[in-house]
């Protein structure tokens, strides 16, 4: 066991990727729908191999050129803003001190699987609160990964801190608002969809017309972004080539997957490729994680911008003979 690490952390430490997404097919069915598709994006914006390749060079910068990686990667930065978009996060501030807290008095954690521990910390938590387990099991797996990522005094230091609560909507509330307009608006004679990429924030969001892809539509806003993110240099959503070669755009979609195109096989590569998913998450029918470019929007829809890209799995180029279409 490392200096000063707990055994809960020694533990952690030493699982890996396959580990992990194992013990998420157990828990995700365990989540609270309104979390279900919001705990796949997080883990899909802040994996492992991100974190290891981070750790493991004495040479960030070396990281970053090799990786290709733009935006901020950096996760103890932003723990309490990476969570903001689940519902859970208005558990935030008891899930970091409970996290800690287990970490601190976990003695044989090797006794029991990842999931339980999560399963179980969700459960003590949720009879504390008195609310629902599947509301905390989604953002208690995140808790831990923090945990994981960031180290027991990082997560501890910002767990003195209260966090951002999330609004005053129940689960209910916040899922019938996602639904958006629902069959109301294949009836618009506009025919024009609203994409909202921060539910927090009203204002937060743009139009895109009928089988318009979402990254062009995103470069009709003629707001000004870059004071937020100088990623965003045309509209919300980042771009640079807009046919599927640079993964650039990668969105997470919280809501309204099935009123997007679906993906094709070259999208699919292109995912691969850049290792923003999984090939399970890919091979799902609605994955938690696109190509804002080659998602073509037929209804409403909510979505995510990540706060870096680059290229995890691949090194070479893309292939020229690969088609956008």
């Amino acid at each position: 066991m490392a200096a000063g690490m707990t055994v809960f952390e020694s533990y952690l430490n030493r699982l890996d990727e396959g580990d992990w997404a194992e013990s998420l097919v157990r828990i995700l069915p365990r989540v609270h729908p309104v979390d279900s598709q919001a705990t796949r994006i997080w883990f899909a914006f802040w994996p492992l191999k991100l974190r290891l390749a981070l750790d493991g060079s004495p040479d960030p910068a070396r990281v970053f050129k090799e990786f290709q990686l733009d935006g901020n990667p950096r996760l103890e930065e932003q723990i309490d803003a990476s969570v903001g978009f689940l519902f859970g996060s208005a558990f935030w501030t008891e899930v970091k001190q409970a996290v800690v807290a287990h970490a601190e008095e976990c003695s044989e954690p090797q006794e029991t699987s990842l999931d339980a521990h999560v399963l179980e910390l969700a459960g003590r938590l949720a009879a504390r609160l008195q609310v629902e387990q599947s509301l905390l099991t989604g953002i208690v797996a995140v808790g831990v990964m923090v945990l994981r990522q960031v180290g027991l005094s990082s997560l501890e230091a910002c767990a003195r801190e209260p966090s951002p609560n999330g609004g005053p909507k129940t689960a209910a509330e916040v899922l019938k608002l996602r639904r958006g307009r629902g069959w109301k608006s294949l009836i618009w004679k506009s025919k024009k969809y609203r994409v909202a990429f921060d539910e927090s924030v009203p204002e937060s969001c743009y139009e895109a017309l009928d089988g318009q892809d979402l990254s062009m539509a995103s470069g009709s806003d003629p707001r000004d972004f870059r004071e937020s993110d100088p990623r965003r240099v045309a509209g919300p959503v980042p771009v640079q080539c807009r046919s599927g070669a640079c993964g650039y755009c990668w969105i997470g979609v919280l809501a309204g997957a099935e009123n997007l195109s679906e993906m094709t096989s070259f999208e699919k590569r292109r995912l691969e490729y850049f290792g923003y998913a999984p090939p399970a998450e890919i091979a799902r029918k609605h994955p938690a994680v696109r190509l804002a470019c080659q998602s073509k929007c037929y209804g409403d829809v909510s979505i995510l911008v990540p706060p870096w890209n680059g290229v995890l799995e691949g090194r070479a180029p893309a292939a020229s003979t690969d088609e956008g279409d």
